[in-house]
This record gives structure tokens, sequence and C-alpha cells, in this order.
């Protein structure tokens, strides 16, 4: 009866809402925040699923041991398992709970090991929820535990036919991206003020990478080395990102290769992010494949330059916009960065980069996609 009176009802499930903002978690919370005002006229019910953070108008907290905290750190170790895998466990319990309060008749996610046990669990929850892989990780298919996949990219979308998935079960949906509905000029005078609220440099080149502060995946260590590799005088470093047990070797690195005080490594709070984007003059993200980069289109919202790998999902999402080389080979990005250095950013330039976002990935203009995959999803046999 609920369903018949405020439409069909889709979950966007992820723990790690309010405890991490990585980019499947900033997908999920921005997700929500886009989509919902949009769904109820499209006949839909969106309810957020999540970790921490206050309760709203279809918002629930379920309670879980944070991926951060002590206790799911020493679990993992005890367990062989990660923290995330704890995290992810110990929610299970409290989701089961509002699956068979609430009823939610599509379950969009993007957490395996979750997937995994609702699937095997869900004859004994008593609800028949039908289940989307939103593939942004991304992994490759078979896909056992989901009755649709949303693939957010065409390459991943040819991968899993070439594999013999049904294309029944698959959607091209890209993830979307909150925009401003101005557009962006260049100003001078905010990019020196956001640097000194910052404590950046005002008289330096700045080039941003925002992404694990770790050699492995985003290759800071390539990074790095590159910039080493620019003619005095070098721009000025500044990596934003997760820091743990793999980031104190990337830090050595930059003190050995460029000095300490030409660079800069942070972890800050997701809202905080948006200021460094604000004082730099170049973004730069190293790693040779990824799932969709959201931090692409967060760069180009801000009017920077994008120097990254030539890879078909970076200039599929990209386009015309992106600057690309082959980076699994020395020098390329030195040379593209020092191209890119030389060139003063202007209002139309900033612009155009802004609006090729707003045209191909603003939440109005991906809405419909999404709500046609939640209903066609709803449609489908489980597995």
């Amino acid at each position: 009866m609920a369903s018949e009176e405020r439409g069909l009802k889709v979950w966007l499930l992820c723990s790690g809402v309010g405890i991490m903002n990585r980019g499947i978690e900033s997908f999920f919370r921005e997700c929500f925040d886009g989509l919902h005002p949009l769904a109820k006229s499209a006949g839909i019910q969106l309810e957020l699923i999540k970790g921490r953070g206050a309760e709203g108008e279809d918002e629930h907290r379920v309670w879980c041991l944070p991926r951060t905290g002590f206790i799911a750190r020493w679990t993992g170790k005890l367990t062989g398992r990660s923290g995330y895998a704890v995290e992810q466990m110990s929610s299970l319990p409290g989701i089961i709970r509002q699956i068979r309060r609430r009823r939610p008749e599509v379950i969009l996610y993007s957490d395996p090991d979750m997937a995994r046990w609702l699937h095997r669990l869900r004859g004994r929850i008593g609800v028949g929820f039908r289940m989307i892989y939103s593939n942004g990780a991304p992994m490759k298919a078979p896909f056992g535990s989901c009755e649709h996949v949303q693939q957010v990219a065409p390459f991943y979308l040819q991968e899993a036919l070439e594999a013999g998935e049904d294309p029944e079960r698959q959607s091209l949906v890209p993830y979307g991206i909150g925009v401003p509905a101005s557009d962006i000029r260049f100003d001078p005078e905010d990019r020196l003020r956001a640097r000194g609220e910052l404590g950046l440099p005002l008289d330096r080149r700045i080039v941003l990478s925002v992404g694990w502060i770790s050699a492995y995946h985003k290759r800071m260590d390539y990074l790095i080395d590159e910039i080493a590799g620019l003619a005095a005088p070098r721009p000025y470093l500044v990596m934003l990102g997760a820091m743990d047990e793999r980031t104190p070797p990337i830090l050595r690195q930059a003190k050995e290769k460029l000095g300490e005080e030409n660079f800069t490594a942070r972890s800050v709070p997701y809202e905080q992010v948006r200021r460094y984007y604000d004082a730099a003059d170049v973004f730069s993200l190293c790693s040779l494949r990824e799932g969709f980069g959201r931090v692409y289109l967060e760069a180009l919202i801000h009017g920077l330059p994008c120097a990254v790998h030539d890879h078909a999902v970076m200039r599929w999402v990209l386009g015309s916009e992106g600057s690309f080389a082959d980076f699994s080979r020395a020098g390329n990005l030195t040379k593209l960065l020092g191209e890119l250095l030389a060139r003063e950013p202007t209002s139309e330039a900033m612009t155009r980069r802004r609006q090729s976002v707003r045209e191909r990935f603003a939440w109005e203009s991906l809405a419909p996609g999404y709500f046609e995959m939640f209903r066609k999803t709803a449609g489908q046999s489980l597995r």
C-alpha cells in the first residue's frame, strides 16, 4: 500500500556515508541530495541508508563500527579482514531490521561484501527486494549477487557484454554531480584569498591532486617524480586524500625530490576540498585506470585544466576538456604540465569546462536515466 501511495521505494545503501568521503561515499551522499528533490514527481520514494550523520526526511542511520575506529581496525586484524569489511558486517543487523520495517523494493549499493550477505539472507529476511550493483570500483563480470548492474562508463559496459552478461541486466548511467547554476570566471584575487586561507604559497603555480596518498593506484610517486623533472621554478604540489600506512614512503619521496617547502599532503573534510580547487592552477591524477573518477568533474566545475592518463574512461569523462598523455612512461606528465602551466587562465575556458559537466553529468540531466534503471530493476526476476 505504501508503494502505491508514495511510489516505488528505492534505497541508496552505503554504510560509509558520514564516515568516509571517498568516491563511493561521496557518490551516494550526492546521489541522494541530487535525486531526492526530483524523485517524488517521478513516482520514486528515495531513501538513504547510512552509517553516520543526522537523520532527516528519508535519511536513516544504522549502527555500525566505523572502519576508521580502533575497534573495527583491531577486529579486522584479529579476523584477517579490513576495517571496511568489519564496518559492513557490523551494520548488517541494523540494515536487516530496516529492510523488514521499511520494505524497500530496489536497493542500489556499491559494497560487494554487503551485497553477498544480503543476497544469501534475502529469503530469510522475507522481503523480495531487487539489487543494483553500482559498478564504480569497478568489478568484472560475472555479477552474481544482484539483479541489475549500473555501469558508469561505456568501457565497462562493453567489457561486461563481451564477457557474456545479459544486456537487459546492464544500464549505462554515469555518476552525477552537483553543478552550480552560475558560470565561473577567473578571479585572481579570490585565488590569492584561497591560498592565504589554506596556508599555500601566494607566488607559485600550484598543481593539485586529490586521491589516496600512496603509490598504489593513484600513483602519487609518479606525480612527484614528474614534477621534480620540471625546470625551476617548479610548481608547488598539493596532495589531498586518505593517508594510511602506505603514505609515509610518499612523504619521504616528496621531501627528497621536491624539498619540504615545496609540497603539502593533507587529509581534509570533503566540504573543505572545494577551496583547494579554487587555489590551484592545474589538476592532475596519475592513476592508469579509473572506474569513473568524480574528481575529474570536481576539477572541471572549478575551471581547472586536467592532466590525466590516456585511457578510454578518462577520455569519455573529460571529453574535449581533458589533456591526455601516456603516464606509464616517465617524462610524459612533466611535458604536459609544462604546457598547461605556461597557459594563462581565462574566464571563457573555465566557463566552458564547467558547462561541459553541467550538460553531461548534472543530476537534473541524469535523473531520467536513474529513475528508468530503478523501474526496470523492480520488474526483473529475483536471481
